[in-house]
């Protein structure tokens, strides 16, 4: 996490899942006397902070994709993908789904269940456990994406 000013100098929290949250001191509502000073936001740089952008997995702007997995089916679709894993820090997924349709879950909060049909994508937070089941036919890839040059 790093932190810049946004245009009209209000403090914005750069987070590793690369999106970007204000992050404002405003008495009773918001107690962060700590994002007033160098020092205290500097003391915050390895801290987590909730995203409820990636609990509703919002792709964050500006990202491209890097890597497409080979197309995949109900029958091919690697074990790892059916249990619990996670995208790597810094790098988001999408799923693209080719015919048919999956189910994609995630432990965000609230937990994600969706049906991701034909024509579809989905996006795949960084570091949040996540599985696929596969229970008709379907054919899809998994695009990885990090931010743009």
């Amino acid at each position: 996490m790093s932190f810049l000013a946004d245009e009209i100098g209000e403090w914005v929290a750069v987070l590793d899942c690369l999106h970007h949250q204000h992050v404002r001191h405003q008495p009773p509502f918001r107690s962060n006397r700590w994002v007033e000073s160098d020092g205290g936001r500097a003391a915050r740089i390895a801290t987590m902070l909730d995203c409820p952008l990636c609990d509703r997995c919002d792709l964050p702007d500006g990202l491209v994709v890097v890597r497409t997995t080979a197309t995949w089916t109900e029958t091919s679709v690697p074990k790892a993908l059916l249990r619990d894993h996670r995208v790597a820090s810094g790098t988001w997924g999408r799923l693209r789904i080719e015919t048919g349709s999956l189910r994609f879950r995630a432990e965000t909060v609230p937990p994600t269940d969706a049906l991701v049909s034909a024509g579809e994508t989905y996006p795949i937070p960084p570091d949040v456990e996540h599985h696929v089941s596969c229970d008709q036919p379907v054919r899809f890839v998994v695009e990885f994406l990090v931010p743009g040059t």
